[in-house]
């Protein structure tokens, strides 16, 4: 027996090693999660936006407040810093793409654009209006994360990680993560009320996504999520004839109607 408790040590030892990594602390795993993402927007040294590209194909298992049609239903993002992001998702039967390439912005089929924007009205007031032009000014500026610079190797820290075990999606095991954006970044965001649920697969990358919000809630899973070092141009022109040009203040202005 006394040559055996070597043996039965290393095993101890093992055992206790795999029991360590599967229990990985959940901060670890979501930074290691989000890093990937947090890296396409990056700036060099000086401060300058670099190019990067992220390409993201998801679709809905369900949503509160949608047509049950829409479950399964895909979405499709290709997004390239600084300036240039295009999302193609089906809208009341159609696939309708809207896209942001530099200074312009344009959507397909343009007739159907049309047909979902809330007129602005003459009687608008100066507050509502002002609102907007707020908006548009930050949607044409670069594509950044609301999160400075230099905390982004901090990025974990931001969120409260809370351990949901583990869980097989699509036959694959991932580790469940319960987050919620700390208080004073999530005043910031307006998003006090919004948690979430991720799964995270055994390469750190997120399989499925669970958003809670006050009145609102919706799972996607991800069928696909890339890290090109940047995308044909083509990526961003439009096809065909019918393609309205937009302006930033209309697009705040889709499906308002």
């Amino acid at each position: 027996m006394k040559n055996a408790a070597p043996a039965l040590l290393a095993l101890a030892a093992l055992a206790l090693a795999g029991r360590v990594e599967a229990q990985e602390n959940p901060y670890d795993v979501l930074g290691k999660a989000l890093m990937p993402i947090a890296n396409v927007f990056a700036r060099d040294a000086s401060g300058q936006a670099t190019v990067h590209a992220l390409v993201l194909d998801a679709h809905l298992v369900e949503a509160s407040k949608l047509p049950p049609e829409l479950q399964g239903q895909a979405v499709h993002l290709a997004l390239m810093t600084p300036d240039a992001v295009l999302v193609q998702a089906p809208i009341a039967g159609e696939i309708l793409t809207v896209c942001r390439d530099g200074d312009s912005l344009w959507a397909t089929p343009g007739s159907k654009i049309q047909s979902l924007l809330e007129p602005a009205t003459a009687d608008e007031s100066e507050k509502k209006k002002k609102k907007r032009q707020s908006e548009a000014a930050k949607m044409m500026g670069p594509l950044e994360l609301p999160v400075p610079q230099k905390d982004l190797v901090f990025l974990p820290v931001l969120f409260q990680v809370a351990d949901a075990g583990e869980e097989a999606v699509a036959g694959a095991p991932c580790r469940v993560l319960d987050v919620q954006v700390m208080p004073e970044l999530a005043k910031k965001l307006h998003a006090e009320d919004w948690t979430a649920r991720l799964w995270v697969g055994a390469d750190y990358g997120i399989v499925r996504i669970a958003l809670t919000g006050p009145d609102w809630s919706g799972t996607v899973a991800i069928d696909k999520l890339a890290f090109p070092a940047e995308l044909p141009d083509a990526t961003f022109q439009p096809q065909g004839t019918d393609v309205l040009t937009l302006t930033p203040e209309q697009i705040g202005r889709v499906g308002r109607k």
